[in-house]
């Protein structure tokens, strides 16, 4: 009988080599390399061939000399490790109307309406027909859902938005901004985690470098401003714009 082994993890090529053993279980080692030990043991058949197959299925009549056929189809379940806290927090943001959720894209990655239409790939006129009770069609509810996810997911919310400096910019040469990435057709789910994980990595430094500078000053003597000083600074410096001429 043709023994087959499908090596879509550690674990069940560890199996796989516990089966080809005679074993009904295996110990698991955390310093264990599997393989070896699977080819091993598929190598010790009578004939000591071992069949590479692409398509070969364990229901279908296998013929051949070989002893051992190794499956190395890809596994096409794919495990999605989410932590209790992101799926929570998920629950709860599509919990909430399509303008609240819209509301909460905005504030969490700090954009205006246009940049939001622009992820979200469809007309301002269409977000806005949204925002004034229509609900979007399917696609769109399940594109507008896709981004919370990976908010959830990051971590991130209205509470605890993205600095909006590294939304919209590159943040290596070459390589497309967060908000460029999340206005793809095809979401690169990888990419873009992994991109708000380093838009956020160098918000909370340029937060710190702030924060440094301020408690410096404020030991030198410096006092804040109150808010009336900050309305006249604020004033000042428009008056001191360059205004393009008509």
């Amino acid at each position: 009988m043709t023994a087959t082994i499908a090596y879509e993890d550690a674990d069940a090529a560890r199996q796989a080599s516990a089966m080809l053993g005679g074993e009904f279980a295996y110990s698991r080692s955390v310093e264990e390399d599997p393989w070896p030990s699977v080819l091993e043991s598929a190598c010790s058949g009578s004939s000591g061939i071992v069949t590479f197959v692409d398509g070969y299925s364990a229901i279908l009549p296998h013929i051949g000399s070989s002893s051992s056929v190794v499956d190395r189809r890809a596994s096409r379940r794919t495990l999605k490790l989410v932590t209790p806290e992101a799926s929570a927090g998920f629950r709860k943001v599509v919990a909430l109307s399509i303008v609240e959720q819209m509301q909460e894209l905005l504030a969490a990655l700090s954009l205006n309406k246009s940049q939001l239409a622009k992820i979200l790939r469809v007309t301002r006129p269409t977000m806005y027909d949204w925002f004034q009770g229509k609900d979007p069609n399917a696609a769109n509810a399940e594109r507008l859902h896709a981004l919370l996810g990976f908010l959830s997911r990051a971590s991130v919310s209205g509470a605890n938005p993205l600095n909006a400096r590294f939304v919209r910019q590159p943040i290596d040469l070459g390589a497309p901004s967060l908000i460029e990435l999340l206005s793809e057709d095809q979401l690169d789910e990888e990419r873009v985690l992994h991109t708000i994980e380093r838009v956020r990595a160098l918000g909370d430094s340029a937060s710190t470098r702030r924060k440094t500078r301020e408690d410096r000053l404020r030991a030198l003597g410096f006092e804040d401003p109150s808010d009336e000083q900050r309305r006249e600074q604020l004033a000042k410096n428009v008056a001191l714009q360059d205004w393009p001429k008509r």
